[in-house]
């Protein structure tokens, strides 16, 4: 109800009580007319609302800042509405991009109207939204304000590079053929040594050079086979280990790269699993291909960091939930105290890469300038952390993430296979 409607109740009783106070029979009739207009209004309103609400959100699963068609359809399932306002409410991370999302019409009964506009959405998971309505009768006396609420999800997950296949050597393999050497003779291209020629070697593996040179035994060579790996990737989501700028934050580029090794280490074929770390824990359990990178997907789109007390270090993290012997790769920024427990998983028997964005020059590049006393501190904290984590068998790539992944792994992978560690 509205304003409006106060407003002619008093000019009534006004009249009236002024009339009877005055004596005066013309004052009286002045009140007829809006007593006329306040029956009508009243014997006209639309007493009960009964509208459908339907949603249709293509695709439901689509990467950050590709555009997303909503078709709203409204349906009239009572009586004519003189006037009827429909607004969509967009959730938070949601901008209206093209198309229509509100109106203001008549609305006769038993007859649908459609809104379509085109929206672009942040990263995240989308499950509800909210349609404000109010209705209004001919005379604008009587409002009613009504609010819908319609459930189709969509999942807006990050966009990732791709990347070049990584190559990792985790202590176990997985008895399925692969890009990865196990150190275990069979087939395959990469040489592994030599042994005494058996009933049913290939003539073509038989190293002539090494028989010529024995008088009564042939030797034949050995070839490494290649296989699938375990590879479980942990995205560090504390609250504490991110940095915030005006223009972004650096969890955003953690959670772009977990989401480009997932997709690499799948595409070569491994067994992949999730874990999200800080404000909870998001867990997947291991799986091979498409539907496994979907799940990694959305998993990833739901990641935010927040603070939490019982998850504040990496002690915590429950690293028995990874097959023994595989790979773990951890996307994190670091943080001073990570130092000893992440040694401790390779001493577990774990083969572990750390992908780290560098927080020291994500901040440098905004905040102050490089030559500062406080960056070249903060710069030789980092340095002798990272010195720490390699020299206990960890492999680590220092992302500054204004530099490709990509260009960061394969400096990484060069400097290791330089060492003779690949």
């Amino acid at each position: 109800m509205k304003y409006t409607f106060t407003l002619v109740l008093a000019l009534i009783f006004g009249l009236v009580i002024l009339g009877i106070a005055t004596l005066h029979q013309s004052v009286l009739i002045l009140a007829t007319p809006l007593v006329a207009y306040l029956f009508a209004a009243i014997l006209w309103r639309a007493e009960h609302v009964q509208l459908t609400i339907s949603r249709e959100v293509s695709p439901p699963f689509v990467a950050t800042d590709t555009p997303i068609t909503i078709k709203l359809t409204v349906t009239n399932e009572g009586s004519a509405i003189d006037e009827i306002s429909i607004r969509d409410v967009l959730p938070a991370g949601i901008k209206q991009t093209d198309g229509t999302s509100s109106t203001t019409r008549m609305f006769d009964a038993h007859t649908s109207l459609d809104l379509d506009y085109t929206i672009a959405a942040a990263r995240g998971d989308y499950h509800t939204y909210t349609t404000a309505v109010t209705v209004r009768d001919f005379s604008g006396l009587f409002e009613q304000s009504l609010v819908y609420e319609t459930k189709p999800s969509f999942t807006v997950y990050p966009r990732y590079p791709k990347l070049a296949p990584i190559k990792i050597r985790p202590p176990q393999t997985r008895g399925f053929a692969g890009p990865i050497a196990s150190r275990q003779g069979g087939t395959g291209i990469g040489f592994l040594g030599v042994r005494e020629y058996q009933i049913g070697d290939r003539q073509r593996q038989i190293n002539w050079k090494l028989t010529a040179r024995s008088a009564d035994a042939l030797f034949t060579n050995i070839f490494e086979q290649e296989r699938v790996a375990d590879v479980g990737i942990i995205l560090d989501a504390r609250q504490q280990a991110d940095v915030k700028t005006s223009s972004g934050t650096l969890f955003e580029h953690g959670v772009s790269a977990a989401a480009a090794l997932a997709d690499t280490f799948l595409s070569d074929g491994n067994r992949v699993s999730l874990l999200v770390y800080g404000s909870g824990l998001i867990r997947l359990f291991p799986g091979y291909g498409r539907v496994q990178r979907e799940r990694i997907l959305r998993a990833i789109a739901r990641a935010t960091p927040l603070l939490n007390y019982a998850l504040e270090s990496l002690a915590y993290l429950p690293t028995r939930v990874f097959p023994a012997k595989s790979q773990l790769v951890i996307v994190s920024p670091l943080l001073a105290g990570d130092v000893p427990v992440l040694a401790r998983m390779r001493a577990h028997g774990y083969a572990v890469m750390v992908v780290s964005p560098d927080p020291v020059s994500y901040s440098a590049n905004i905040y102050s300038d490089a030559t500062s006393p406080a960056y070249r501190l903060a710069y030789a904290e980092r340095l002798v952390m990272l010195r720490q984590l390699r020299r206990s068998g960890i492999q680590l790539v220092n992302w500054a993430v204004d530099q490709p992944l990509d260009l960061a792994i394969r400096e990484e992978m060069a400097h290791y296979r330089q060492l003779g560690r690949l």
